[in-house]
């Protein structure tokens, strides 16, 4: 039974269980260090990697479609994949495949990320049946080994199967073969072992989420385009990524900080674009609030928006931006706080994230909107939600709807968009346009709730030198220690 819950998409709870279930079979042999050549219909391959699965060709079949025709999800410097001819046929397979009568051949072309670096890649991809085993082969049409791009497997041929191990059609296993340009070419690295690894994983684990109909629970590119989007990512990282992840100065991850930004800046680039193309080319304003190390900020400011951001306390990295980034280092009251930005942001601001939406709603610019990137619940007065999940629930999507419930009655109508970052906390909640009727009540009265038991956070400054000044007093008093 399906059990809609608020925060969450609809969640099949009984078929999420078995699929889970189903995960924990995940045992696979792998053939990486030594050379497993098998025959099939007279011709040699090399075994990669098998694992056992219950009866599921059909679904096996399907993420082979999926694969097919978005090879972007197993190999991640592809940006999307372009079929140029699809044919069925019953026919003796060629292009040196070997493995029974071909029933579909599609030629597809691969089409890189970074198109400026990279070449495309054209490329056949034929299934084929012998007795009641199915192969999938992928072969690259290039003339030389040279011409295959560094994205793409080190190998003439490579492919998966789906192979009946008894009479009874109950016992199968799922293999990946490879034709290699030369022997161990396959395997030479451990990238490139940890790489077939992976994907015998997901091979499996996507057939038996099939099998279970499992639904995808977000969908991507609601409000931006991805095309449009990922050229916006691809000429930013270009721009930015690599001097700032050489030269990160705090002591967080540069390539989760700096990557994560490039990817949110892009989004609001591509929306304000979006934006500006109906408000007469007037660009939009904003401010940060809780902008932590300010280089979403800084992004917004070289690319040629006016804006500011706010955090408790500076970071060194505020130093190394040019002067004209406006960062501020100040404790919000958030009940108090006016501005006059065309946008509000909150990206990963805690405490002050459920606020966002109604500092947006009093803003003194007429046509004022929001976005805010929940992370850590918060409710209005700054402190913690203890939420409480039941099955099938998410804790993180209840945070979403409470936020989405507030932005409604601010008199926003509220958008959600599941932004491509490295975060699970991924979700952009968005107010751009407004509902009928007057608001104002409703928006005092939420202040006036938060006001009466807001507690500001304690930077993390002042958290390090209360832990500094009571590890010295515990050195002088070791009585302190033992209590």
């Amino acid at each position: 039974m399906s059990h809609q819950v608020l925060g969450v998409e609809e969640v099949n709870t009984a078929a999420e269980a078995l699929r889970i279930a189903e995960f924990a079979k995940f045992k696979p042999a792998y053939y990486l260090e030594e050379i497993n050549e098998i025959q099939i219909n007279g011709s040699s391959w090399r075994m990669l990697a098998s694992v056992d699965i219950e009866n599921s060709e059909d679904h096996f079949l399907a993420v082979m479609d999926k694969w097919t025709l978005s090879a972007e999800t197993i190999i991640p410097p592809v940006e999307r994949t372009v079929v140029d001819d699809l044919t069925k046929r019953q026919e003796p397979s060629h292009n040196g495949a070997d493995l029974g009568l071909v029933n579909s051949h599609i030629r597809r072309t691969l089409i890189p990320k970074r198109k400026g670096k990279d070449c495309w890649l054209e490329e056949d991809v034929v299934v084929s049946k012998l007795d009641s085993s199915t192969y999938i082969q992928f072969i690259p049409r290039v003339t030389n080994s040279s011409d295959i791009p560094f994205y793409y497997p080190q190998v003439a041929t490579y492919g998966f199967g789906y192979i009946r191990t008894d009479d009874n059609c109950t016992a199968c296993t799922l293999v990946i073969l490879v034709r290699e340009l030369a022997v161990g070419s396959a395997v030479a690295t451990k990238k490139q072992r940890s790489v077939w690894q992976d994907l015998v994983k997901k091979l499996y684990k996507w057939t038996v989420t099939e099998r279970f109909g499992y639904q995808k629970h977000s969908e991507h590119d609601v409000i931006i385009d991805y095309e449009q989007y990922t050229a916006k990512y691809h000429q930013l990282k270009a721009k930015y990524a690599q001097r700032w992840v050489e030269g990160w100065t705090e002591q967080t991850d540069p390539k989760k900080f700096v990557y994560e930004d490039i990817a949110i800046a892009s989004w609001l680039l591509c929306l304000w674009e979006q934006d500006t193309d109906a408000q007469d080319n007037n660009q939009p304003t904003f401010v940060d609030l809780g902008c932590g190390n300010g280089f979403l900020v800084y992004l917004l400011t070289s690319e040629g928006y006016t804006g500011y951001g706010i955090d408790q306390c500076a970071r060194k990295i505020w130093t190394q931006y040019d002067c004209q980034v406006d960062l501020r280092a100040q404790t919000l009251e958030p009940f108090n706080f006016v501005t006059d930005a065309d946008w509000v942001i909150g990206n990963h601001a805690d405490e002050l994230a459920p606020w966002v939406p109604i500092i947006a709603a009093k803003s003194t610019s007429p046509s004022a909107k929001f976005v805010v990137i929940p992370c850590c619940p918060h409710d209005l007065s700054g402190k913690k939600m203890p939420l409480k999940a039941n099955a099938g629930q998410s804790k993180y999507h209840i945070y979403v709807k409470y936020i989405c419930d507030l932005s409604e009655q601010c008199g926003f109508l509220t958008e959600r968009e599941y932004l491509r970052i490295p975060s699970t906390k991924n979700v952009a909640i968005l107010g751009r346009a407004r509902t009928l009727g007057d608001h104002r009540d409703n928006i005092a009265k939420l202040c006036e709730s938060g006001e009466s038991g807001f507690v500001a956070r304690i930077p993390d400054s002042v958290k390090n030198k209360l832990s500094m000044e009571k590890a010295k007093q515990r050195a002088h008093n070791p009585a302190l220690s033992a209590d």
